[in-house]
């Protein structure tokens, strides 16, 4: 058995892949809007995991 080790995926890898351009051209999403897609989950991602602000005593 072979073990490949996989390449981390980041948007410029993701929207050059031939096979999402071609699934994001039958759905009629452009460049910009998966790229506005992708940097929004990415922000909630990050919103969800920083550790919750509490508020200053005052």
């Amino acid at each position: 058995m072979t073990v490949e080790r996989q390449a981390t995926l980041t948007f410029e890898t993701f929207l050059t892949d031939p096979l999402i351009r071609l699934v994001m051209e039958s759905d009629g999403v452009s460049v910009a809007e998966m790229t506005a897609v992708l940097q929004a989950a990415g922000e909630a991602k990050e919103r969800r995991e920083r550790p919750e602000e509490v508020p200053a005593a005052g």
